[in-house]
């Protein structure tokens, strides 16, 4: 089962996350401060890490530097779990090695998005795997956007109808609360001002029948207007109530509108883009080889910007599936000096005195030695950041001569076959485009 922690000094916020990525099947442990998950980090190695930033002692960026420097944590993927935005903050974020930025109000779907592209996890739902585990891109996503619009859409209506209701019994309880008051108060004035009036003998009622008719009008008149007040708020709150829902309404169906529009521009535009900028790439990339010096590795820092270029044109083209680095290692002719350190032999040394024909920085053909940590951490990256490519790396024996050394004997000097070993020193470029139904048609 993969892992994650949660560093946050927010019990409320640890919680809603640590249950969103339990329902994702993920384990989870938390930590309240910055220092309590560096001393977790000393003994366990989770497959993701959740990180606040603000927090009391530590800062969420200053522990980032700090796994980041630690090479036995260097490689698991920070993600930011923060409440601050914007692009400055994602670079300064990326900067020190975050992925990327998870926001506090997140989704469930969005948080399963996130942890599909870091490679975390898994697709969740089984409707929604590929049959082919080839196809890592999935070529439809309509259905799923239709079901998350309706959602929110039914989530609407909802909350309209549950603030209305709790609205209304706010209303009424506010007037009722304020009408008994108001007449109790005025019906106790009223009782305590009878007792002082002294009834004439002359005539005993007649003076106080109108007197008694204006001091009882005040409550009712009073009650009257609380009742009008209650029943123009009352019709305000029900017509705005119904104009919410019709706008919810005009706005769901223009998004189904501009959703099929959409739908039938792309079926439209897809086999001419196909035909013209995506085949100009598959053209330019399977034409490219990226040669490196003997003294360095493969695929290091100084590779990067290659790498760049080639995943831009690939997406400005409109290429989906994926892009295959393929590394090839020269076998050079080499001497040691006095401190036993390899260098490449004087150009006028006979091939036969080489005292080591291979490539001593990468001496094995597995994938992953022809690759530094920078370059390891960036393909992370990379890969989690886009959707519609995905980037390996393999590597070609060197067995296999892309280029035919010259004869092994004292006539051929070092220089000669050294300059076939860099012709050999290089990266190819392999693709494997996603299929789908639309480009088979």
């Amino acid at each position: 089962m993969k892992s994650a922690l949660v560093v946050d000094d927010s019990k409320s916020a640890r919680f809603v996350l640590k249950r969103m990525l339990n329902d994702l099947g993920i384990e989870v442990d938390t930590a309240e401060s910055a220092a309590t998950a560096l001393d977790y980090l000393s003994q366990n190695q989770p497959d993701v890490i959740f990180m606040d930033h603000m927090m009391p002692g530590m800062d969420g960026f200053e522990a980032v530097k700090r796994i980041k420097e630690n090479p036995l944590t260097a490689i698991i993927p920070i993600m930011m779990y923060t409440s601050k935005c914007g692009d400055v903050y994602l670079s300064q974020a990326r900067a020190l090695g975050a992925m990327g930025i998870i926001a506090k109000t997140i989704a469930p779907v969005a948080l399963r998005d996130s942890l599909l592209k870091l490679g975390v996890i898994d697709d969740v739902l089984v409707e929604q795997q590929p049959s082919d585990k080839s196809e890592l891109i999935p070529t439809e996503k309509s259905a799923g956007t239709d079901n998350t619009l309706d959602t929110y859409v039914q989530d609407l209506h909802r909350l309209m109808d549950d603030q209305t209701v709790e609205l209304h019994k706010s209303m009424w309880l506010g007037i009722e609360s304020v009408g008994n008051e108001l007449f109790n108060r005025l019906n106790s004035e009223l009782e305590d001002r009878l007792d002082k009036i002294v009834p004439e003998p002359e005539e005993p009622v007649t003076p106080e029948i109108p007197l008694r008719a204006d001091r009882f009008s005040l409550p009712f008149y009073l009650a009257s207007f609380l009742l009008m007040v209650s029943i123009i708020f009352n019709v305000s709150l029900f017509v705005r109530a119904e104009q919410l829902k019709t706008k919810v309404g005009v706005l769901t169906v223009k998004q189904a509108v501009l959703h099929q529009k959409i739908q039938a521009k792309q079926k439209q535009d897809a086999p001419a883009a196909k035909q013209t900028a995506g085949s100009e790439f598959v053209q330019w990339a399977l034409n490219k080889t990226i040669s490196y010096p003997a003294d360095e590795l493969a695929l290091n820092e100084k590779r990067i910007p290659d790498i760049e270029v080639l995943v831009q044109r690939a997406l400005e083209t409109r290429y989906r599936g994926r892009i295959i680095l393929q590394t090839h290692a020269g076998r050079f002719c080499m001497i040691s000096d006095e401190t036993g350190i390899y260098r490449l032999a004087d150009s006028n040394l006979p091939v036969t005195e080489c005292e080591y024909i291979g490539n001593n920085l990468q001496p094995g053909d597995d994938p992953s030695t022809h690759q530094s940590v920078a370059f390891a951490n960036y393909l992370v990256y990379i890969n989690g950041a886009s959707d519609e490519v995905l980037i390996e790396v393999v590597s070609l024996s060197r067995s296999i001569e892309l280029v035919k050394y010259p004869e092994l004997v004292a006539e051929v000097t070092a220089g000669t076959w050294n300059s076939t070993a860099q012709l050999n020193n290089q990266i190819t470029i392999k693709l494997v485009p996603v299929i789908t139904s639309a480009s088979a048609q």
